[in-house]
């Protein structure tokens, strides 16, 4: 006779989305601790990176940085420097710096501080020792683009550390597996976004989907969404949806960005694989500062 498999299922709005956690173990009290611990560590990674806290450390780092060097959870430190490394590695495609815009087309609150110099990009964000940050320019920064994908690697790790045997983790759309069940996944038709397409099972692997679904709206009579492309001034204005796969979440989040800017190629090189959904027919032209 099998043993008896316990299933946990819980959601919470966290890092400004849903996040769901599925996992399984020998008993429902088991398990119910191991979802609690990785609720527990999104919701860390959710106090330590919002842009919309002013005691996160982003919010401290926006605020402070241009005048003297910021320390930082060492969380913060690990995803800003595999931001770094992504920006050196794909030349500025990928770039945090890019809330400076996203302020200004009115996706993320006004910040009270000195005028923001558009053209700061990742280089002017310092990473001194000690978990210290420095700014050389008036720059905001934004972790929207990597740090859901890092909170889900650690309700991972949180979950294989409190005894389940398997789990999925969803973060709107980010989302890792891991143990021998099955989890059907489901991602968004880009044509008709109401509508889900099946997308088969994930066993176990990290995956991350990004589009413009509901994003996209007008500035100053010009089609804008929240993906910025700073290497060439402009928005992407792409009708198309990406998810990408790669051993991280993390790093799958990331990379849906520079799929949607550059494409499958780059993607690859970076240790990622990408798919991509057409959607209805671009009728705007890209922003551009």
């Amino acid at each position: 006779m099998s043993a008896r498999i316990a299933e946990v299922r819980r959601a919470r709005p966290l890092l400004g989305t849903l996040v769901e956690i599925t996992a399984d173990g020998s008993t429902d009290t088991d398990v119910a601790k191991a979802v609690e611990a990785a609720f527990a560590c999104v919701s860390r990674v959710h106090r330590l990176m919002s842009f919309h806290r002013r005691d996160s450390d982003i919010g401290r780092l926006n605020r402070l940085a241009l005048h003297q060097p910021v320390r930082v959870h060492y969380w913060t430190w690990r995803v800003l420097a595999t931001a770094r490394r992504l920006s050196v590695a794909t030349r500025g495609v990928f770039d945090i710096t890019s809330a400076g815009l996203l302020v200004r087309w009115g996706y993320l609150p006004k910040f009270n501080m000195l005028p923001i110099d558009l053209n700061a990009t990742w280089n002017d964000v310092l990473l001194l020792p000690d978990h210290r940050i420095r700014f050389n320019r008036s720059l905001l920064i934004d972790l929207g683009g990597i740090a859901k994908g890092f909170a889900v690697d650690r309700a991972i790790e949180a979950l294989r550390a409190g005894g389940a045997t398997s789990a999925l983790v969803n973060a709107g759309g980010d989302l890792r597996a891991y143990g021998a069940v099955a989890r059907v996944i489901h991602l968004r038709n880009p044509e008709c976004p109401g509508a889900l397409l099946n997308a088969g099972t994930l066993t176990r692997g990290a995956l991350a989907t990004s589009a413009h679904y509901f994003s996209a709206r007008k500035w100053r009579r010009t089609s804008v969404t929240p993906l910025v492309d700073l290497a060439r001034r402009r928005a992407s204005t792409s009708t198309a949806s990406v998810t990408v796969t790669a051993p991280t979440c993390m790093l799958a989040d990331a990379l849906t960005k520079i799929a949607m800017l550059r494409g499958p190629g780059m993607v690859r090189r970076l240790g990622g694989h990408a798919m991509f959904l057409p959607g209805p027919p671009a009728n705007a032209s890209a922003a551009k500062r």
